[in-house]
């Protein structure tokens, strides 16, 4: 059960979780707004791959600095900082006139997010409970639900430039801005709680050298790349390999993040009745059998399923693996390696989705489905290599 909050406490969980939405709201919009980014650029679909780089490179710069920088200025200053360069890039990608300017702007929201994310995340790890850290994880998933949507009402429907969206976007984040200022000096919640707790940790030489750590390193790096992968190409794949309608498709992409989100409130559920390791276990299988009915293309009904079943059996896995962690590697390890296992993340979002794009454009975009399924396929090895060393090596998550 989840732990009452006091009345501030209950305030600042419900912001955690509106900043979570609108991060997937965000998130999520490219995918759907690609098509028309491409024709106003005159770029080619590996560009897309490109943004996703370098939005990604960006939090991993984020990622190797954010701990200090948080110990520093405290988990509001941070916040701030990264609404303000989000909203920034936002408007900047609204009004950007070459590509060049587009790629720039992405490196800067990818830093920014970057930095929201490790302190919202560190937040919640010292004040919330786990079942409130899912509602977290759960929150962005709406949030990539409502991307795709709201870019095909304003777009299709309204008959406005995708522009327009990303001001939209940019006033939805300077809401949140204004409420972190108003609410910035009580963000130092647990703060002592958290720093005594860093006291026994291991270096992180000593971290690198622990086998498994680079078997959970490969995993995430699978599991986050191929998640981000299937959203992103989806909208592309559906209407120029698959000539689904552009409304249609947009609908479809939503039923993508849609499935991931439901996944994420509905996986505690299930965890009850069954292991984390069997349950993930059953999710690489079927994100295999969801990869395999998109490529099969066997109509519409079974495509749509098969997308859907994608982003609901890859949903659990970063959060799952997270919370196995201290299990895995002893709670002296346990920052460091949560620390690399997010690293491993952002290199798989901005390594997979550049090499989809690069290979779908030398094969064509019916490899998609493919390349998500032998990701899955190497996802799948990986966690199972993860539960053979624990069972070979039990004693190695305690060194």
């Amino acid at each position: 059960m989840a732990v009452p909050l006091r009345d501030n406490s209950l305030k600042l969980f419900i912001l955690s979780c509106s900043v979570f939405v609108v991060g997937g709201i965000s998130n999520s919009a490219i995918g759907v707004v690609w098509i028309y980014v491409q024709a106003d650029f005159n770029v080619t679909l590996s560009a897309l791959g490109a943004l996703v780089t370098a939005a990604t490179l960006g939090r991993i710069l984020t990622s190797s600095s954010s701990g200090p920088l948080i110990n520093r200025f405290g988990i509001a200053t941070i916040m701030i900082a990264g609404l303000s360069l989000t909203a920034a890039s936002l408007i900047g990608f609204a009004l950007a006139s070459s590509w060049p300017a587009v790629m720039l702007v992405a490196f800067c929201s990818g830093v920014g997010s970057g930095i929201m994310a490790t302190g919202l995340n560190t937040f919640a790890a010292v004040n919330f409970s786990a079942r409130q850290m899912n509602c977290l994880h759960g929150s962005f998933g709406i949030g990539s639900t409502i991307g795709p949507l709201l870019i095909t009402t304003i777009v299709i429907d309204l008959g406005l430039d995708w522009r327009w969206a990303y001001v939209v976007f940019t006033l939805i984040r300077l809401v949140m801005l204004l409420m972190f200022w108003l609410t910035r000096r009580e963000w130092g919640i647990g703060e002592a709680k958290g720093n005594a707790a860093a006291s026994g940790h291991a270096n992180m030489c000593a971290t690198l050298r622990l086998p498994l750590i680079w078997l959970m390193i490969g995993a995430f790096m699978m599991a986050v790349g191929t998640e981000l992968v299937a959203g992103q190409f989806a909208n592309s794949f559906l209407i120029e390999a698959r000539s689904i309608d552009a409304k249609v498709a947009g609908a479809w992409v939503s039923a993508y993040w849609a499935s991931l989100t439901l996944s994420r409130f509905v996986a505690g559920f299930f965890l009850g009745r069954i292991s984390n390791s069997m349950f993930l276990r059953l999710n690489s299988i079927g994100l295999m059998l969801g990869a395999g009915l998109l490529w099969l293309n066997l109509g519409p009904l079974s495509s749509l399923c098969g997308l859907a079943l994608i982003g609901f059996c890859i949903a659990p896995f970063a959060p799952l693996m997270t919370s196995d962690t201290p299990g895995r590697v002893g709670q002296v390890h346990t920052a460091n390696a949560i620390g690399l296992q997010f690293t491993g993340a952002s290199i798989g979002m901005a390594f997979l989705p550049w090499l989809a794009g690069v290979l779908a454009e030398q094969i064509g975009l019916e490899f998609i489905p493919q390349f998500v399924f032998l990701v899955a396929l190497l996802t799948f090895f990986l966690h199972e290599m993860i539960l053979w060393r624990e069972i070979r090596h039990p004693l190695a998550r305690l060194s």
